[in-house]
């Protein structure tokens, strides 16, 4: 016997009073249109799955007892409460099932990705990108003494060897030979709805999903240093340092005077200001400072907020559900894809259905966004940082 849900009829293409099922937690007389163009025998076939799938006992059982007459019969009759019809979490898009079926397209460049790790906190993913030891990952992730963990559980000491502060990218040394390197794709970025996985360390793949926005430039973020300069002067005098930012963390005191940053003298607070705002969240700047009669060098890797500042809308919004990447702007080349990536698994390569590398992912920015930078122009980094470093 059919399905009670399954035996309602209505033309293809029209949706009518039957075609509608209860809305979680609200009263009966509210309703929600389930499906209104596809043809009646795909939607049967549609929900009997479905129902089959997700409650196969309940379903069995609802077959042997006789179909309603009415949705209010249905209603109190319905083997299970619709309200707790739901997906199971393994069927959903980051479930294990789904990115069980994504395990052949990631095999070849799981091979070539590695898991960085910063004073033994696992931090970034990385790629293999020379057999000889060069590994390319996410610069603003590497605060501390960084190792890289490969698949065949070999844990390496790793060096900073260059890093491209447009892209966020860093590229590591590690003490390897004969290592497996990642396969690029020299076709074009992939169309928008085609399907990415995030390649990690396991069988399955981190992450999956859809590219979302073509390639385009990735306005910048301004980073926070978490000072307050004496307004009295115009010389850049730090009146006060607020806690938990990055100003704290790096050392800087009440009294301090900055001298220059990055290497750019900075004569008054307003440059300083200038300076400080020219960089984005997650970058390290440097800072000479004078602290009484005595000068010093200090490092401050910058934040994108600090307390006593309250987020904007939008920071508001992303941040719902979420963990974002404190660099996640000021990217010159870009696309965006939908896959939920946690920052400690931006850094490493993305692949399509082939299986080719299609970019490297830079960013969680949003609930629903992720960064990654094309294959082309990851070649071109690649190439540019290995012959920085053995200048």
């Amino acid at each position: 016997m059919m399905h009670p849900l399954a035996s309602r009829r209505s033309d293809a293409g029209r949706v009518s009073k039957s075609s509608r099922v209860p809305v979680d937690g609200m009263p009966g007389r509210l309703t929600s249109y389930v499906f209104t163009a596809a043809p009646i025998s795909v939607c049967r076939l549609l929900i009997i799955a479905f129902l089959a799938s997700t409650h196969p006992a309940s379903y069995l059982a609802a077959q042997d007892r006789e179909s309603p007459q009415n949705w209010e019969d249905y209603a109190d009759s319905r083997p299970f409460p619709t309200a707790h019809i739901r997906v199971p979490d393994s069927r959903l898009t980051d479930g294990s099932m789904v990115r069980s079926a994504f395990r052949q397209v990631v095999a070849d460049a799981r091979k070539a990705t590695v898991r960085v790790r910063t004073d033994g906190r696992n931090t970034a993913l990385g790629g293999i990108v020379g057999a000889d030891g060069w590994i390319l990952t996410k610069a603003s992730r590497l605060p501390g003494e960084i190792t890289c963990l490969l698949q065949d559980d070999r844990e390496i000491a790793a060096e900073i060897a260059s890093i491209d502060q447009k892209y966020d990218l860093a590229l590591l040394k590690v003490d390897a030979k004969n290592l497996p390197t990642l396969k690029f794709s020299k076709g074009p970025v992939p169309e928008v709805g085609a399907w990415l996985a995030t390649v990690g360390m396991d069988r399955k793949p981190r992450a999956i999903g859809v590219m979302s926005v073509e390639p385009r430039w990735i306005k910048q973020r301004a980073g926070t240093l978490g000072i307050q300069f004496d307004i009295s002067t115009d010389d850049p005098v730090i009146e006060q340092v607020f806690p938990g930012t990055a100003a704290e963390e790096a050392g800087l005191a009440g009294g301090d005077v900055i001298i220059s940053i990055s290497g750019m003298d900075t004569p008054t607070r307003y440059a300083a200001i200038r300076r400080v705002q020219a960089h984005s969240p997650g970058q390290k700047i440097t800072l000479i400072v004078r602290r009484g009669d005595e000068t010093r060098e200090i490092d401050a890797r910058l934040k994108g907020h600090f307390v006593g500042r309250d987020p904007t809308r939008e920071e508001f919004q992303n941040s719902l559900g979420s963990v974002l990447s404190q660099r996640r702007a000021g990217f010159p080349n870009a696309f965006q894809h939908d896959t939920v990536v946690k920052p400690s698994d931006c850094g490493g390569p993305i692949v399509d259905l082939d299986g080719e590398v299609v970019g490297f992912n830079l960013a969680r920015a949003g609930r629903t966004e992720t960064y990654a930078i094309t294959a082309t122009d990851v070649l071109g980094i690649i190439e540019k940082l290995k012959d920085e470093a053995t200048r």
